[in-house]
C-alpha cells in the first residue's frame, strides 16, 4: 500500500476508509438542484472564484465531515459502516482531506457523474462554447491531484465508473481499483479485501443488490435527494440507467431516509427514480394506490414541507392522467407547495427513431404515436401545475434531416408550456447498446441542428420569467444574482438564437473542441 507524505499525529483518529468526490459534487447549488448541471460548463465563461462561491458554494462541514453528500456516497458509507463501524468511515469535502486523512486512513473512495468531462451534457456545452475545459474534469484532476491521492489506495466508482476503467488511465492518475456498477455488496468486499492485504484485479464489476441489502443513509444528501428505485425497463438503446435491474424500496425505507434528511435541516426532499408514477410495479401499467401510498408516507414525516420528483415518463402521463392529478393535488393539500417539477425526455420529434432506439418510450402505445403523447403529457402536466426540464437530442445514430424537421415541430407545438428544454448531443457510453456509434459534435450539425437548438433556446428564454417568478424570493439577494444572471444570459444569446433559427451555425463551423479531448495525457 502507498503510504507515503501524510503527516504524523500524536494521537491519530483518522478513519481507516474517506469517501469524497470533486468540488462539482460536493455543493448543495444555490436555487436547486438542477443547479448543479452549471458544473458540466465550461471554465472561462466566469471567474472561478465568483462560479464557487455564488452558484457552486462548498456543503458545510463539521470536524472535517460533509454535513450534506451524494446519495451514492451516502449508500456506500452506509454499507462500509454496517462492516466497520461508523467512525471508521468518513464523507469528506477534498478542501478537507489533509485534515481528516492521517495514519491510520488506508483507503479514498471517489465517486463521480462524468470524471473526465466527456458525457451529456457537458460535451455540448464545452464543444459549444470553447472557453475552456469544463468545471467537472477540472476540479477531478484536481482532487486526483492532492497529495493524499498519491499516499493511499484510491477506489473509484460511481455513474461515471466506465470512463476510468483503463488501466492506462488508472496509472496516469494514480487510481488502484475501479468498481463498475453497483457498490453496497461488492464495495464492501472489495475495502474488506484491501485492508487484509490480499490482491485484487485492479478493475472489479459489483453484484446487483435486492432493496433489502441497500442500507438506510447514515447523513444528509445534497437537497433532500432520496432514491425510491433503481432502473427503468423502457429499454432505451443510448440509455445508462436502462442498463439497471428495475427494482423498488418501500415506503418504510424510503421514509427513513427522507428523516435522515429532515433531522438536518432539509425540509424540501427529492424523490429519485427514473420514472415516479411507476413506482411499486415492473408493469407498465401504474399502481395508483401505490404511488399516492408512497406520496402521503413521504408526506407524513413531521418538518417535511415541499415534495419534489427527479424524473417522470411522458408515456406513463399520457396513459394515466388521473393519477398525476391525484398526486398532485394530494402534495398541493398536504404540503407547503403548488407546483411540482421533472425531467423528462423528449429526444426526438421523429417515430421512426423511436422505433429504431426506444421502442419501449411510448408503451403501451406504438411508436409512431410518439408526438402525439410527448404534446398530450406536456398539458397535462402543465394543466397541473408541473414545471418540466426535458432534453432531445441532437445526433442518434442514421439521425436524417427530415428526423430532425420533425423535432423542430414539436418543439414548436410545445410554445408557451411551462418548460425547458435541453438540446444534447449523442454520446456513446460504454455499455450502453449503441456504445460502437460514434459520438456527435458540433462540427457534425446541419443547418436543420442549428434550427432545432435555437428553437428548443428561443422555448427556454419565453419561459424563463415564470421560471424565475416560480423560484424567486423577491427579498434576496440570491434570487436578485439570479435574475441577473438570467437577464445577462438572455441578452447574450438573442443574437445567436436568430442565426440559429434560419438554421446558421451562431460561430465558425470547426472540429471538435480540443477541450474534448479525453486523453488525459494532453490536459
Amino acid at each position: 500500500m502507498r503510504k507515503i507524505g501524510v503527516p504524523s499525529r500524536k494521537t491519530d483518529i483518522s478513519p481507516k476508509i474517506v469517501l469524497t468526490a470533486d468540488e462539482t459534487m460536493m455543493s448543495r447549488y444555490r436555487w436547486g438542484i438542477f443547479v448543479g448541471f452549471s458544473t458540466c460548463m465550461p471554465q472561462g465563461i466566469v471567474p472561478d472564484w465568483f462560479y464557487f462561491r455564488v452558484f457552486a458554494p462548498p456543503v458545510p462541514r463539521r470536524n472535517g465531515r460533509a454535513l450534506y453528500s451524494d446519495f451514492g456516497l451516502r449508500v456506500i458509507e452506509a454499507s462500509l459502516a454496517e462492516m466497520l463501524g461508523a467512525e471508521e468511515v468518513a464523507v469528506v469535502h477534498p478542501r478537507d482531506l489533509t485534515t481528516v486523512v492521517g495514519n491510520r486512513t488506508e483507503i479514498v473512495g471517489i465517486t463521480g457523474h462524468d470524471f473526465l468531462g466527456i458525457n451529456p451534457p457537458t460535451s455540448e456545452f464545452v464543444d459549444m462554447l470553447d472557453t475552456g475545459p469544463p468545471y467537472n474534469r477540472v476540479k477531478f484532476f484536481e482532487l486526483m491531484n492532492n497529495p493524499v491521492m498519491k499516499a493511499k489506495i484510491v477506489v473509484a466508482g460511481g455513474k461515471a465508473a466506465w470512463q476510468l476503467a483503463d488501466e492506462a488511465i488508472m496509472e496516469k492518475l494514480n487510481i488502484d481499483h475501479v468498481l463498475l456498477g453497483e457498490g453496497e455488496l461488492s464495495g464492501p468486499e472489495m475495502f474488506k479485501s484491501i485492508l487484509e492485504g490480499e490482491k485484487l484485479p485492479r478493475i472489479l464489476k459489483g453484484k446487483v443488490p435486492y432493496t433489502e441489502e441497500i442500507p438506510n443513509i447514515l447523513g444528509a444528501t445534497i437537497h433532500g435527494l432520496v432514491e425510491i428505485s433503481r432502473g427503468c425497463g423502457r429499454g432505451c438503446s443510448f440509455c445508462t440507467p436502462d442498463m439497471q435491474k428495475l427494482r423498488f424500496k418501500s415506503v418504510e425505507h424510503i421514509a427513513r431516509d427522507v428523516k435522515t434528511n429532515v433531522d438536518a435541516g432539509q425540509r424540501s426532499i427529492s424523490l429519485h427514480s427514473e420514472d415516479v408514477l411507476r413506482y411499486g410495479v415492473r408493469s407498465l401499467t401504474p399502481d395508483d394506490e401505490c404511488v399516492l401510498k408512497l406520496f402521503r408516507g413521504v408526506a407524513a414525516v413531521e418538518g417535511i414541507k415541499r415534495i419534489g420528483v427527479s424524473h417522470v415518463a411522458l408515456a406513463s402521463v399520457y396513459h394515466n392522467p388521473d393519477l398525476v392529478k391525484a398526486l398532485s393535488e394530494t402534495c398541493y393539500s398536504m404540503l407547503d407547495q403548488d407546483w411540482l417539477g421533472a425531467q423528462t425526455g423528449i429526444e426526438t420529434g421523429s417515430a421512426r427513431l423511436i422505433a429504431a432506439y426506444m421502442h419501449g418510450k411510448a408503451l403501451p402505445s406504438s411508436p409512431d404515436k410518439w408526438p402525439e403523447i410527448v404534446k398530450q403529457a406536456f398539458g397535462i402536466l402543465d394543466d397541473n401545475n408541473w414545471f418540466n426540464a426535458a432534453t432531445v437530442i441532437n445526433g442518434l445514430p442514421g439521425e436524417t434531416a427530415d428526423d430532425v424537421i420533425k423535432s423542430v415541430e414539436l418543439v414548436d407545438d410545445l410554445k408557451g408550456i411551462s418548460s425547458l428544454i435541453v438540446p444534447m448531443n449523442f454520446v456513446s457510453m460504454r455499455g450502453t447498446a449503441l456504445n460502437s456509434d460514434e459520438s456527435f459534435t458540433m462540427a457534425k450539425m446541419m443547418p436543420e441542428h442549428w434550427q432545432l437548438m435555437g428553437g428548443c433556446i428561443d422555448h427556454n428564454l419565453t419561459i424563463m420569467p415564470e421560471l424565475l417568478r416560480r423560484y424567486r424570493n423577491t427579498k434576496s439577494i440570491n434570487s436578485w444574482l439570479l435574475s441577473a444572471a438570467a437577464n445577462y444570459i438572455a441578452h447574450a444569446l438573442k443574437g445567436y438564437v436568430k442565426k440559429m433559427k434560419r438554421g446558421e451555425s451562431p460561430t465558425e463551423r470547426r472540429e471538435m473542441s480540443k477541450w474534448l479531448n479525453p486523453d488525459i495525457l494532453h490536459l
